[in-house]
């Protein structure tokens, strides 16, 4: 009767040790798909253009929430080259977009700017967990606005306010 219930128990706890080591759960995935969302608020209201709140959301092989922060372009960025860096608990990842068009308009009765901006966009490095990162991505961003009157009532460059939605999807590697 013992080696009975010395075989059930093996056979148990065999059986046990499969389906834990099934269950448990796969090394973290640090390659694959990623898709960027975020909002820009800006205001232009003291003559310079000030940001307000800028938020990121990523979702897929890393899922967050954090800032983006504005970096100055370097001296030798072309013109279409914007800097941002995506600050998440985890550390901050650096990306750099680049312009591919964009569309704008403004409606003369109310001032109301219309941005469409389509970019694409590479992850090189950072910092924290995302030190060596790498990625790209493509994306769009739209964007709209109030400018400020002119003395001759027509619509200005400068704007009050403005808000831009960022979309962008492609690889994220860290």
């Amino acid at each position: 009767m013992r080696r009975l219930q010395r075989g059930a128990l093996v056979a148990l706890l065999t059986a046990g040790t499969t389906v834990a080591v099934w269950i448990a759960p796969a090394a973290a995935q640090t390659s694959g798909s990623e898709t960027l969302t975020g909002v820009i608020v800006a205001s232009g209201t003291s003559g310079q253009r000030e940001v307000v709140s800028a938020r990121i959301v990523a979702t897929g092989v890393f899922n967050g929430g954090g800032q983006i922060i504005e970096i100055p372009s370097q001296p030798n960025d072309p013109e279409n080259v914007n800097r941002d860096d995506l600050v998440f608990h985890d550390g901050t990842m650096h990306l750099i977009s680049t312009l591919q068009s964009a569309t704008f308009s403004v409606d003369p009765r109310t001032c109301i700017v219309t941005v469409t901006i389509e970019q694409t966009g590479v992850i090189s490095g950072g910092t924290g967990r995302f030190a060596t990162a790498s990625g790209s991505f493509t994306g769009v961003a739209t964007g709209h606005g109030l400018a400020l009157r002119n003395p001759d009532r027509s619509c200005s460059e400068d704007q009050r306010i403005n808000i831009l939605n960022i979309d962008e999807s492609g690889t994220l590697t860290f």
